[in-house]
């Protein structure tokens, strides 16, 4: 990310000191006045063994959400979002404090209503191609080199709002296309740009405003399967009237900087929003409340296809988790095996309540067996839910590798090699049509994941298809 190359300088109130603040655009160092130098060192930083004697005491660490600080050089104001609970440096008292991000005001308001999301990705997920439409007289073009461009109208362009909850929020999302017009020689005259948007009640929290902005990355992450994903700058917009937004500050958040892989978007490695129109709200509520299993995400395209223990424990992990929300009831069994495990359970209750100690938890935890699914059993149910979506996908996946799909034979291996890596057995042989039966899990994942929102079948293929890059030809 490129910040800005000026240092700034200002007023930053602190624990009712008015420190004045020198801000680099990544660090953030607040000088205490001189009457309260010794103050903060003695009180702040050192802790006292004897009269006239101190010892470094414990760190000292940021409690504040955020600091506001008024600019000498701009006369606007800063916001910086601190690293709560991170340690704070001190050198001659002078504090150097972490941040994580700050706004910069281009005027004074209250409150922020909207936050706007601008990025390659975005211009992809939401194609801004869309945006406009062209005519040319092929005969006539030669001669004249005359054509026309015309850009669609917003509403053709702008998403239907949907809605999802933040820590009690509510907060609506859509996506749309600006246009920039300019008559300057060194810029285009057409700009157009994609915009993911979330709206809000007017707040003040700043801490509630980057936490949105981590739920909109994570969102962006999980629609191009890679961590990689950057959002180094946000547009804050305050409410003006007539229902309408005033843009007046942006966010800049550090160590958002990286290589967008423009490689694996020009090959169209994520999912459209068009493919999931009408459930970007579920998956958002579900990304802010930790509920959609993300941990398995790679770093990069290129690292998904590495495939180390860690990464293949990750990934049945994910859809272990994913299976229980799908499944809340787990795998279908027959009436014999319901009474059987019945019986047994009644059998195990009867031995704990006759047993202590270390004997009893042994049969509470045999008791917690009983029922459980093994991750082989869950593979092939959900084979039998989803082959139709996606088997397509699978059965052509192993028939170029010389193999047929079998989800109880996928099952077995997955299993097998799983634990295998969980319980440390590496003296046991690497099972390899099992790295074969991952890749397929990872197009399970989405299959199970999307089903579970409401998307319809052919979305589902669709999504899949291009995120994997499977060149299926799907009508």
């Amino acid at each position: 990310m490129a910040f800005e190359s000026i240092t700034y300088s200002g007023i930053c109130k602190y624990k009712d000191i008015d420190f004045t603040f020198i801000f680099s655009g990544e660090e953030l160092r607040l000088v205490p006045p001189a009457d309260k130098r010794e103050i903060i060192q003695t009180d702040w930083v050192l802790t006292p063994l004897t009269k006239g004697v101190y010892t470094r005491g414990d760190p000292l660490t940021m409690d504040e959400p955020y600091l506001t600080g008024k600019c000498n050089e701009t006369g606007t104001t800063f916001i910086f979002i601190t690293k709560q609970g991170g340690h704070v440096g001190s050198q001659n008292s002078v504090l150097f404090v972490p941040i994580v991000a700050y706004i910069r005001c281009r005027h004074g308001r209250d409150s922020i209503a909207r936050m706007s999301f601008t990025s390659p990705v975005i211009n992809c997920i939401h194609p801004v191609n869309q945006g406009f439409g062209y005519a040319i007289d092929v005969d006539s073009f030669n001669e004249t080199g005359v054509f026309t461009v015309t850009t669609q109208s917003f509403d053709e362009t702008t998403t239907e709002s949907q809605t999802f909850m933040v820590d009690n929020i509510q907060v609506s999302v859509e996506f749309s296309i600006s246009r920039k017009l300019s008559t300057k020689l060194n810029e285009p005259p057409i700009t157009l740009s994609s915009s993911m948007l979330f709206e809000f009640a007017p707040t003040n929290d700043y801490r509630f405003i980057f936490r949105l902005w981590s739920v909109a990355k994570q969102f962006l992450q999980y629609l191009c399967y890679r961590r990689n994903i950057f959002l180094p700058e946000v547009a804050l917009s305050a409410p003006a009237d007539g229902g309408k937004y005033e843009e007046f500050a942006t966010m800049y958040v550090l160590n958002e900087a990286g290589d967008d892989e423009s490689s694996t978007l020009k090959s169209g490695r994520y999912i459209q929003q068009k493919h999931l129109a009408g459930t970007e709200g579920k998956i958002l509520s579900d990304i802010a409340s930790g509920m959609l299993y993300l941990r398995h995400l790679p770093q990069t395209y290129q690292s998904g296809r590495t495939i180390d223990a860690a990464r293949f424990i990750m990934i049945t992990a994910a859809f272990e988790w994913e299976y229980k929300r799908n499944f809340p009831d787990g795998v279908p069994k027959k009436e014999a095996r319901l009474k059987a495990e019945a019986a047994v359970t009644d059998e195990i209750d009867e031995k704990i309540k006759s047993s202590a100690g270390q004997k009893r938890e042994i049969y509470k935890f045999l008791k917690r067996l009983v029922k459980s699914d093994s991750l082989e059993s869950e593979i092939i149910h959900t084979g039998k839910v989803i082959d139709d979506i996606i088997g397509v996908f699978g059965k052509h996946l192993y028939h170029l590798n010389g193999e047929e799909l079998k989800y109880s034979e996928m099952g077995k291996r997955l299993s097998s090699q799983r634990n295998h890596y969980a319980h440390g057995d590496l003296d046991q042989e690497f099972i390899g049509l099992s790295l074969l039966d991952l890749m397929y899990m990872e197009y399970v994942l989405y299959a199970i994941q999307l089903n579970y929102y409401g998307i319809d079948e052919k979305n589902i293929r669709r999504a899949i298809n291009d995120l994997f890059h499977l060149n299926y030809a799907i009508t």
